[in-house]
Order: C-alpha cells, then sequence, then structure tokens
C-alpha cells in the first residue's frame, strides 16, 4: 500500500459527494476518515469549499489510489496548472499530514 498515491479530500470529492463517483469511485483501492488543520471556508459562488493552512480541524477522507494518472483528472476539474504561478490557481496541491478519524 506504501506506493500508493494518496489525497486528502474534504468537499465534492468526498465519498457520497457529488463528483466522488464520477472522478474517484471505482479509482479508490482504500479511503479512510482523516482530518487536517487548516481552516476552511465555505464558497457560495464557486459551489465548492476552500481549505487553507490554520489551526482547525478540518474533516474528510484519505483516498488512495492505485493509478497515478487519477492525479491529472483531479487537477483538471480543480483547473489546477502547476506550470502557473500559486495565485493563478483556485486550488494549489500541497502536502500535507494527516490525521485518523477513530470511530468508537
Amino acid at each position: 500500500m506504501d506506493s500508493y498515491l494518496r489525497v486528502f479530500v474534504y468537499g465534492t470529492l468526498k465519498p457520497g459527494a457529488a463528483n466522488f463517483d464520477c472522478y474517484c469511485g471505482n479509482k479508490v483501492v482504500a479511503s479512510h476518515r482523516a482530518y487536517i488543520y487548516g481552516d476552511l471556508y465555505h464558497l457560495p459562488s464557486l459551489g465548492y469549499p476552500g481549505a487553507i493552512n490554520g489551526t482547525r480541524q478540518v474533516h474528510g477522507f484519505v483516498l488512495s489510489f492505485q493509478d497515478t494518472a487519477v492525479l491529472q483528472e483531479l487537477d483538471e476539474l480543480e483547473d489546477y496548472d502547476p506550470q502557473r504561478q500559486p495565485a493563478e490557481n483556485d486550488y494549489n496541491r500541497e502536502l500535507v499530514t494527516t490525521h485518523p478519524i477513530l470511530l468508537g
């Protein structure tokens, strides 16, 4: 499992949310609930949330993929281009530390 691509999602890509089935559904090999530390913003004019580094818990899922090509599809959905300056992207891909949510 260590060679899998792991992506933390907190909005429309979460299981059961609007974009999960189309972009992730049959490609996810494992998922678990998790959180990151950040600040979550509701962006009603855009129709999705946004998160930035911060101190609050932002709950979501870690999705594991065997095929790393899914990252390009997710970048297209998010209109992310690694060649653009960060301020020119609505979304920026970042390495984050995730913390599992233990269900009791």
